[in-house]
């Protein structure tokens, strides 16, 4: 009994921890049932709070720029394992997207460039007939950073100092996430997902990742009953 006191405890800490809505414009069948192609554009990273000591702007840049690689392909990867499971089976194709970064690289796009082009432009420019954009911010950055581009940073203070680095752990420091992801098609937002987690134990980057792509995945629209 008392097991389970502590179990259901432990859910309600967690339904009060996180939020997670969506929106599905009724329009989205009628104009989804003419798209063959989409891509997944480059998510927007915006770290603010507490920074490593001696972490300059180029060292932040640098590691929003790596964490936002490892973004994109853990929402591939999810948006094909929630789409193709037996279960549901994807209407559209997804544009690879090792081929989007080398068609944005191509064109002369950088990833900071994808944040603030026009949509309409980067679905021309990638040849798709949507493209999911996502936004994701990270207040109070846990001040010794917990992240997938903290490697990135590490390297250049390494080099920097002209020695190893080591950071210090991360346990029980705050993370407060907000997160978007969006289909646009021809300057209209079919479809918005938005995703808000507030935690106060230790999370891997991996596992922060995993988990709001993952999410976005479940209700993402452009799959089918098998």
């Amino acid at each position: 009994m008392r097991r389970n006191s502590t179990l259901l405890a432990l859910v309600a800490l967690i339904s009060l921890c996180s939020c997670h809505r969506y929106y599905t414009s009724a329009s989205f069948a009628e104009k989804a049932s003419k798209h063959r192609t989409i891509a997944i554009l480059p998510p927007q990273l915006v770290v603010s709070g507490s920074m490593p000591r001696n972490f300059t702007d180029y060292d932040i840049e640098q590691m929003e720029e790596k964490e936002s690689k490892f973004f994109q392909e853990s929402l591939y990867n999810n948006f094909l394992k929630r789409g193709n499971n037996g279960k549901y089976a994807m209407s559209v194709s997804i544009q690879p997207y090792t081929n989007t970064l080398a068609m944005l690289q191509k064109n002369s796009i950088t990833i900071r460039d994808s944040w603030s082009k026009d949509d309409k432009e980067l679905a021309s420019i990638l040849g798709v007939d949507a493209v999911v954009r996502t936004s994701i911010q990270k207040e109070r950055f846990m001040s010794d950073v917990a992240s997938a581009g903290i490697d990135a940073g590490k390297k250049i203070l390494d080099a920097v100092l002209k020695k190893p680095v080591v950071l210090p752990g991360v346990t029980n420091k705050t993370n407060d996430i907000r997160a978007t992801c969006s289909i646009l098609s021809n300057g209209e937002a079919l479809w918005n997902d938005s995703y808000t987690r507030e935690s106060n134990y230790s999370f891997t980057a991996n596992e922060i990742i995993e988990q709001i792509t993952d999410n976005f995945a479940k209700h993402f629209p452009y799959k089918r009953k098998a």
